[in-house]
């Protein structure tokens, strides 16, 4: 029972209940994702569709609870402005990305040379926030040897979540530059 120490009987419940809850939407959206693939190997289009949409659907009920499962854990919890201040740089190096794609978006067609160059410095953007992540976790590290597991739970995902979304801004880049070299 000492890893629950740093929260109360109820609010231990409470996080016990919600984790419940993910995983049997989970295990129910992966029970829609056997019938939605049961249904392909029958070409029953119609169900298959039916079962995409509820997998769909349960994906982001389930998102929904995650959620809410680190806003609970988050209760009380302070992260140290070094390390706010670490996941603020790498925050602004996905935003720049985000301005980079749609540049690049623009100019597929009519440049591709230049949504080729844009798609590098994506790239570029996307080691930066991989440098800086391992600069973050050792802070983070560093931290929870002082804390409690909640803050570095919310932590480390926050810090994970954003290098995933640079990382899908690179996957863009990537398509960019396929389209781009097809457009050349």
């Amino acid at each position: 029972m000492l890893t629950w120490a740093w929260i109360g009987r109820r609010r231990q419940r409470e996080i016990i209940a919600l984790c419940l809850t993910h995983i049997n939407k989970i295990i129910e959206e992966s029970q829609h994702l056997k019938k939605l693939l049961e249904n392909c190997f029958k070409r029953n289009r119609e169900e298959a569709k039916k079962e995409f949409e509820k997998i769909f659907n349960l994906e982001r009920e389930a998102d929904d609870i995650k959620r809410n499962i680190f806003m609970e854990l988050s209760k009380g919890s302070k992260i140290p402005e070094e390390i706010l201040k670490i996941l603020y740089e790498m925050a602004s190096k996905v935003y720049e990305s985000t301005l980079l794609i749609r540049d690049a978006i623009m100019e597929i067609y009519e440049n591709p040379k230049e949504a080729l160059e844009i798609a590098d410095k994506i790239e570029a953007l996307e080691e930066e926030v991989d440098e800086i992540r391992v600069t973050g976790l050792a802070k983070i590290l560093e931290w929870c040897n002082k804390t409690e597991p909640s803050a570095c739970i919310i932590a480390k995902e926050t810090i994970d979540s954003i290098e995933n979304a640079e990382d899908r801004c690179e996957d863009v880049a990537d398509v960019i530059r396929s389209i781009a070299l097809l457009s050349l």
